[in-house]
């Protein structure tokens, strides 16, 4: 029981877990949720779907866009040069 007590105040609304990871809106997250990157919990008392604060910010990152030249060819290969 004490497990719970010290996991709630790491829980987060939908919304909130949208803005930090600096969606404008929640759907971005519930796919998120859909595809099972992220797991959902309950509070007691509340309908409202919560999730973890940790696991969202141990999401990984997406590589930028445009990926640069050294994101997605190999670092063992070499090219050759001219």
């Amino acid at each position: 029981m004490a497990k719970k007590k010290d996991q709630e105040p790491d829980l987060i609304k939908v919304t909130e877990a949208a803005h930090i990871l600096g969606f404008k809106q929640r759907k971005k997250v519930d796919g998120l949720i859909e595809k099972g990157h992220l797991k959902t919990h309950c509070k007691k008392n509340s309908k409202q779907i919560w999730l973890s604060r940790t696991e969202v910010f141990n999401l990984p990152e997406p590589l930028p866009v445009p990926p640069t030249i050294e994101l997605i060819t190999p670092a063992t290969s070499k090219r050759p040069t001219a």
